[in-house]
């Protein structure tokens, strides 16, 4: 099946395209010569996304409790133009996607925004390249695009497929590739580098980052940073609500494979948990 699916992948004529709001923002921000009047000016076209971003930047999980932001220009300031970026993609990706009610979107999301987050922070404290920490983000935001893009090309198949797959503990991608002959991380990969202008770095990302890994003194790539956000997240009950993620735990090699002490990790993991709760209500809209 999955040459089917590949071929409608290149067929379907209603895959949805970026939002054109994401392609001006993406290339005003590559403008050395733009500013943050500009970005806010161009964001500002759109009210809802406007108001919802400065509400994103205000939150705990972006820094908020500061002084609070009350316009687009300090939102700005605060977090940076590519973080401002990564939160535009945050809102506008699941009005995309919001057709397939298969399973539960919000949860979905919701383990995406974990995934993206526990990425970049993890990114930040590894030895990559400038570009890869500054795609890590929407790396592990993206990571899981290929379930919705199952669920735009095949619905009635992946809707039966995810209710018989509620009570098995091998993993989604196992079973999609039993099932299809293609898995997720595969089909999302080739989504994005079909339709969408993203980095290489995000398209390979998404593609490897079930692939397995050996910690053997080499460093972290950012597709094994996204793989080690999404077991994080699942194990700590902030799945995408689809099969039963199996066991897993950060043990003592994975650690010294990111260079964190045990105290270091569960600081990161209550930051990033506890802001997702103040994230929800602009989540939801």
């Amino acid at each position: 099946m999955k040459d089917e699916i590949l071929k409608l992948l290149e067929t379907k004529g209603d895959l949805p395209p970026l939002p054109e709001i994401l392609l001006k923002l993406e290339k005003l921000i590559s403008d050395p010569d733009s500013d943050i009047e500009a970005i806010s000016e161009l964001i500002e076209t759109e009210p809802v996304l406007a108001g919802r971003l400065i509400k994103l930047a205000n939150s705990v999980l972006f820094g908020g409790g500061r002084e609070q932001a009350k316009d687009l220009s300090s939102a700005i300031l605060r977090l940076g133009i590519k973080m401002i970026l990564d939160l535009a993609y945050t809102i506008q990706l699941p009005n995309m996607f919001n057709k397939f009610k298969s399973f539960d979107q919000f949860l979905f999301w919701k383990h995406s925004l974990a995934v993206a987050c526990l990425t970049q922070t993890l990114a930040q404290k590894v030895d990559l390249s400038y570009e890869e920490k500054e795609e890590s983000y929407v790396c592990g935001l993206m990571h899981d695009l290929g379930i919705v893009v199952f669920g735009y090309l095949i619905p009635e198949e992946y809707k039966e497929f995810v209710g018989s797959v509620k009570s098995k503990e091998l993993s989604l991608e196992i079973l999609e590739l039993d099932q299809f002959g293609i898995s997720h991380p595969e089909l999302g990969a080739a989504f994005i580098d079909k339709q969408w202008p993203v980095s290489p770095t995000v398209i390979q990302a998404v593609k490897e980052h079930h692939d397995p890994f050996m910690v053997n003194g080499s460093k972290p790539t950012i597709s094994q940073l996204v793989h080690i956000a999404n077991q994080m997240a699942n194990a700590h009950g902030i799945t995408h609500g689809i099969g039963t993620p199996p066991k897993w735990e950060v043990d003592d090699p994975i650690r010294e494979f990111l260079g964190l002490s045990q105290e270091e990790l569960e600081e990161v993991l209550q930051r990033t948990f506890e802001g997702l709760d103040s994230a929800e209500t602009v989540m939801k809209g």
